[in-house]
């Protein structure tokens, strides 16, 4: 990914900006040529578009309707070649308005330059940049996984992104796939995850919610690590809208995705936020829960019960309850008792039982455990249970 503001400052003698959306902030990480009007078919969000005049639309309501579609794939910016003087072969005004409404970079190639010139130097720039992505990457991934993290560890990555990272807060996201991609589908589909997250995150860092972030491809989907001051740290509930929004714009056909968000923490703390950003993803797959994003501090007690259970042979509750967990009557029973926040008549509703039959099963473990469910202290130890039983699913 790399700044439109650099390309055009690198491209003057072959480009020129045609209407007046100012460069900051915009990005690009490909480049591709425009052969057909069909858009859905090839636009990937953060790529360049360039095409002659002749592929445009004949008329200027069909031109504006490609920019448009454009824009809402969030493309970086569309260059054409005129093919020759004629008044047709030039951006109508109503055009460079509507690139100027929607925010959207138009730009004319010089009569003088060729596709394959501007491919190959944008192409080159692109290149140059993913090497120093590489970089980062490495940096950034025994950040991720190193709980003794200096500030020089940062120098590299702040360089990059020109502030001392290791002065702000930061927030891990993991975004993992609901399925692993076949060898033969793993690039296209992990390219567009990427290139996706990082459109998504370039709009938010220009709108000023965050100051940075980086993207850090993982076997199964991918690491984003945001960078925030302390005015841009949103407090809740309305720090989760981002992440809500973030997911509901990935769309990679045919794949679902799991997302995971850490509690904001020091960035020197980016291990503890990556953890986590993991765990939330485990929790998403016990749940099914695609397309909708699980946050630590929403099921930091699952955690708890997790390393509790795992670590220690401790006896919170009888151990009948456990037995009690593998009957899948009184399983599903206490599962859907808490999702619908202890309501009969809902429990009954979406098991389609009757409320006076969830009572029974309910006072079934009163009286083979002992654990009162209108009691809020042995209420708590049967959600326990039911945390470490799908905990224990997901392991197995």
């Amino acid at each position: 990914m790399i700044d439109l503001q650099t390309i055009v400052e690198r491209e003057q003698d072959r480009i020129v900006q045609v209407n007046s959306v100012s460069l900051h902030g915009q990005t690009a990480n490909a480049i591709t040529i425009m052969d057909t009007g069909a858009v859905d078919s090839w636009a990937k969000a953060g790529e360049i578009v360039i095409t002659s005049s002749r592929m445009m639309p004949a008329s200027v309501a069909g031109a504006e309707r490609l920019v448009r579609e454009l824009a809402s794939k969030r493309i970086s910016c569309l260059m054409v070649k005129p093919y020759d003087d004629a008044a047709k072969s030039k951006f109508p005004k109503r055009l460079i308005d509507l690139g100027d409404k929607l925010a959207f970079p138009l730009f004319k190639i010089k009569s003088n330059s060729t596709y394959i010139q501007i491919l190959n130097e944008i192409n080159g720039l692109l290149l140059q940049n993913r090497r120093m992505n590489k970089m980062a990457d490495l940096d950034l991934d025994y950040l991720l996984k190193s709980n003794s993290a200096t500030d020089k560890d940062f120098d590299f990555v702040s360089g990059l992104k020109g502030v001392d990272l290791y002065k702000l807060q930061a927030r891990v996201t993991r975004i993992a796939f609901a399925k692993t991609p076949n060898p033969s589908e793993r690039l296209k589909v992990q390219f567009d995850l990427i290139n996706q997250a990082r459109a998504w995150f370039t709009t938010v860092e220009r709108e000023e919610k965050i100051l940075a972030f980086f993207v850090v491809e993982a076997s199964n989907g991918a690491t984003v690590i945001s960078f925030f001051n302390q005015a841009q740290a949103e407090k809740p509930p309305h720090d989760r809208k981002i992440y809500h929004q973030f997911i509901n714009n990935v769309h990679i056909p045919h794949f679902s995705v799991y997302e995971g968000v850490s509690a904001t923490h020091p960035s020197k703390k980016l291990h503890r936020a990556f953890i986590e950003a993991s765990f939330g993803v485990k929790i998403a797959r016990t749940l099914g829960w695609a397309e909708h994003p699980i946050f630590y501090r929403d099921v930091s007690l699952w955690d708890l019960v997790n390393r509790i259970t795992t670590n220690q042979d401790s006896r919170l509750y009888p151990a009948r309850m456990d037995e009690l967990m593998e009957n899948p009557e009184i399983f599903e029973t206490v599962e859907a008792f808490f999702e619908q926040n202890e309501s009969f008549k809902d429990t009954g509703e979406v098991l389609f039982t009757h409320p006076n039959t969830i009572r029974y099963r309910l006072n079934l473990i009163y009286e083979q455990t002992g654990l009162d469910y209108r009691h809020t202290n042995d209420k708590f130890l049967i959600y326990i249970a039911l945390i470490k039983k799908l905990l224990s699913d997901t392991n197995d």
